[in-house]
């Protein structure tokens, strides 16, 4: 009898399967009401095998589908036997009220509607042993949003927090500008414990800057979180009685919407000045001078600026070089600027470090224009100016340079004796002195001749002298300057000798380069290195290293030479080895 029990089996369920068995499409759900942000599940169940799907599009105008999973059963029976197919899906509701589940065809063949109650953030908990298994406050998100009626490009501050009274697992809370606005989130998330309406609530804060990039009428959708919570199922598995069986602790997911938000944006008013547009609680603008505001002609001073606004990012404040209004025979060589961003509260701050090189072509005292930046107070709603008063320079003469009297000959330039003019006829004699020099024709044209072969000889001698001391000039300026007496100079910057060693790069000056690029290594290391190819050899193997051996050939043979890329290659200089490697080759060609 036991043997032809599984035989009888197999053809009772081929039988079954030779049958056709109605098909219908069932559904329920396992919780007629539940509260904003948790979800619910919808199970379809279709009575019979099929490998097609159900149309699930009328479920995504109301509900977001965050899983699904499916199965089929045979169940036989001493009535016969039966074939399903079921489909599990969680849903998250979109909006609060009353929702329906539309009917879902599912190859053919339709269910019936379903109602759900999705109760608001706001409503009260469902009394203890009211059978309803899903609290209406369970998680929920609140948001404030300050101001509401900003002006393009200001800051609004955004506080999302969410509220919980059970454990939250994987969870993830997605805040987007939808390319109407930069969000950037600001700071750490806090938390802390409130109580309301008798349920005790963890809160979850997190802060947002948000930046609308267009005026008018702005509506964004709300934060959304994505979350898993625990949920509790009965087991279906229990062989061995009540030993094993009971609940069987699992996660569900859920989907929580925040409330969308919606601004006016106001545009930039007709009272703000200047090119940009700075919305700002406060902007401030500070200067320091590196070493000083005295240099000599063709050294040079370091200005640097630092401007400072308070709801702003960095990358919304203004390029200061542009801005700097210089006087003739003043060059500027910005450096590139350092954007920083904090947070003072619930604010950002943005800040704009730049600094800039100016060199002067020739002695004088150069004076600045005043610097100013215009922006709006947003607290008074009206224009402000942070400004940089007027800045005086003194460029002396260069240590070792030569003065204008220096570049001509140092003695008068000799004058050739008059000659005097033929006599005709008749004419009117000549006066006394020239009679005089006349008549004694032989002594005079002596005494011309040992004046004009003197003066002849002084003036070789000057011209000689004159040509020497150019020779002397150019060895000079092929050389680095000589160095003040120790008690006068001033401790070398090394951000004011890496913007010098730039300014030269960029006008393709070798010599300047390498004069304040081992000015540079100097400041950075505390000693200068002996030339360009000690320096190189701390460099190693980079590519900076091979540009420096360049620009010493270049100082030695001459030609063209490009600073860009080794201004490019060299942006800072490592530590120096305090046992740099012995050098075994010759001895530098350009000390």
């Amino acid at each position: 009898m036991s043997a032809r029990f599984p035989s009888v089996l197999l053809a009772l369920w081929l039988g079954a399967a030779t049958v056709p068995a109605h098909a219908a499409v069932r559904a329920w759900l396992d919780h007629r009401q539940v509260g904003a942000g948790n979800s619910v599940q919808l199970t379809l169940e279709y009575n019979g095998i099929t490998t097609s799907e159900p149309d699930l599009r009328p479920l995504e105008r109301n509900f977001a589908i965050l899983g699904t999973s499916s199965s089929t059963s045979i169940q036989i029976g001493t009535g016969g036997s039966s074939e399903s197919t079921v489909m599990v899906l969680t849903l998250s509701p979109k909006r609060t009220g009353q929702l329906t589940i539309p009917s879902i065809e599912w190859d053919g063949e339709h269910s019936a509607p379903l109602s759900l109650t999705v109760a608001g953030a706001g409503a009260p908990p469902p009394a203890r042993g009211s059978g309803t298994v899903t609290s209406a406050r369970r998680v929920f998100i609140q948001t404030s949003v300050k101001p509401r009626d900003p002006y393009v490009q200001q800051a609004v501050q955004v506080a999302v927090r969410i509220y919980t009274s059970e454990q939250l697992y994987h969870g993830s809370l997605s805040f987007s500008g939808n390319g109407a606005a930069l969000v950037r989130k600001l700071g750490s998330d806090t938390y802390s414990s409130v109580v309301r309406n008798g349920e005790p609530y963890q809160v979850i804060t997190r802060r947002y800057i948000l930046f609308p990039m267009q005026s008018g009428r702005l509506s964004l959708p709300g934060p959304e979180l994505d979350a898993e919570v625990a949920a509790q199922r009965q087991s279906s598995w229990n062989p061995f009685g009540n030993f094993f069986g009971g609940l069987v602790q699992t996660t569900r997911p859920i989907r929580v919407y925040g409330n969308p938000l919606a601004l006016s944006v106001r545009p930039r008013p007709a009272g703000a000045r200047g090119r940009y547009w700075l919305p700002a609680q406060n902007v401030t603008l500070s200067a320091q001078w590196t070493p000083g505001r005295q240099a000599g002609a063709g050294d040079p001073l370091a200005l640097e600026l630092d401007l400072r606004a308070v709801g702003l990012t960095a990358a919304q404040l203004p390029n200061l070089s542009a801005l700097l209004r210089l006087p003739a025979g003043l060059t500027a060589y910005p450096d590139r600027a350092k954007l920083h961003n904090t947070t003072q509260g619930s604010l950002i701050v943005g800040s704009r470090e730049q600094t800039i090189a100016l060199i002067a072509d020739r002695p004088g005292r150069y004076t600045l224009a005043a610097l100013g930046v215009n922006w709006w107070d947003t607290q008074t709603d009206q224009p402000r100016v942070a400004t940089l008063p007027p800045q005086t320079l003194t460029v002396l003469p260069p240590i070792g340079g030569m003065s204008a009297s220096v570049a001509s000959p140092a003695g008068p330039t000799p004058q050739a004796p008059p000659v005097p003019a033929k006599s005709s006829p008749g004419a009117a004699p000549p006066p006394a002195a020239v009679r005089s020099a006349t008549g004694g024709k032989a002594g005079a044209r002596s005494r011309w001749e040992w004046l004009s072969g003197g003066l002849a000889a002084l003036w070789v001698a000057t011209l000689g002298g004159w040509l020497w001391s150019r020779r002397r000039t150019r060895v000079r300026t092929a050389r680095p300057l000589p160095a003040p007496p120790r008690q006068q100079r001033a401790p070398l910057d090394p951000s004011t000798a890496q913007a010098a060693f730039r300014a030269a790069c960029a006008t393709d000056d070798a010599v300047g380069a390498r004069r304040h690029l081992l000015a540079w290594a100097q400041a950075v290391w505390g000693t200068p290195p002996a030339g360009l190819n000690a320096l190189a050899a701390v460099l190693g193997e980079s590519s900076a290293a091979g540009l420096v051996r360049e620009l010493d050939r270049a100082c030695y043979g001459g030609g063209k030479w490009h600073g860009q890329p080794l201004a490019a290659a060299l942006t800072e200089l490592p530590p120096r080895n305090p046992k740099p490697p012995r050098d075994r080759g010759l001895a530098p060609l350009y000390p």
